[in-house]
This record gives structure tokens, sequence and C-alpha cells, in this order.
């Protein structure tokens, strides 16, 4: 895209699309099992297990028939084009025994490039009139500074060009 051009028209998905979920039940419940109860493996297969066993009779599936299903459906979803990338840390060269546990072992870290999934937002009709962009400072009632998110922090408020 050449700069100051309009961004390509987004694709708009059909109404009851519920990819990769194959309805709006399947989403309801993976939204509801992890995300908003945030159950543990186990009791998604128990849960699933007895939803399985009431349907029996009717010869009807359960929307998922274990927790890695479920979790393969999340994983499938296409959250925009910005690709995912890994961060690998490293054991520093002097860790001994003594050194915490957390110390002693490297770990994958992934992430989207922030500045990338903030523009797409900025960028995103759906969010339009929804973020207030203007910097601040929050105090509670005793005046003690609160910091609660970006805008809030000394960056935005120090570059301002009025607040």
């Amino acid at each position: 895209m050449l700069a100051g051009a309009p961004p390509d028209p987004r694709q708009t998905t059909p109404q009851g699309d519920w990819t990769p979920f194959n309805s709006e039940i399947e989403f309801k419940v993976a939204d509801l099992l992890y995300h908003r109860a945030q159950l543990s493996a186990s009791n998604i297969d128990a849960i699933m297990d007895l939803w399985v066993e009431s349907l029996a009779e009717y010869d009807a599936p359960a929307p998922f028939n274990s927790h890695e299903e479920l979790y393969d459906a999340i994983d499938s979803c296409a959250l925009g084009d910005i690709p995912w990338q890994c961060l690998v840390t490293a054991v520093p060269e002097d860790v001994n025994e003594h050194s915490p546990v957390w110390l002693q072992k490297g770990y994958e870290v992934w992430y989207r490039d922030p500045n990338a999934v903030v523009t797409a937002m900025l960028e995103n009709p759906d969010f339009d009139g929804q973020f207030d962009l203007r910097p601040y400072i929050d105090l509670d009632a005793s005046g003690k500074r609160q910091w609660n998110n970006l805008m809030s922090g000394n960056l935005p408020w120090r570059r301002c060009v009025s607040p």
C-alpha cells in the first residue's frame, strides 16, 4: 500500500459465519469455558463427557469432544494478518543450582508486534469513536497517581500538543 493511500477495504464476514466454529453455540461454549470461566483442561473434558452422555440417546454430538478439540478451534481463529513472533530467553551464564528455578531454564514468549496491533485497532472502523486518545493523569481521592492504561502514562502526557 502506498503512503497516503486509503487502506484496502475490509472483508466482512457474512451474517451467521462463526468460522472456525461450526455454530454460534460452539463459539459461545468456547468463550464461556475458556475465556470467561477459564476452566482447566480436565474440567472442560468432564463437562464435554457429561454433554456427550446427555445427548447419546438423541445421537447428537456435543460441541467439542475434548479440551484439545476446543483449543484447536480457538487456535485456528484468524485474528488479522499480523504475524506471531517468538522471543526465546536464554539462561544467564552466572546461574547456578542456588538460583531460583525459573531462572535456570529458557522460555518461549509468543507475541504480535504491539505497534502493528495498535495500528490495526486504530484503523478498524468497528472501533471508530471507541478510543479516547487524549493523555491524562488519573488521581485517586487522596491525590495519589493511578496508572491504569497507556494514555495515563508519562510518555503520552509529555508528548501531547495540548492536554
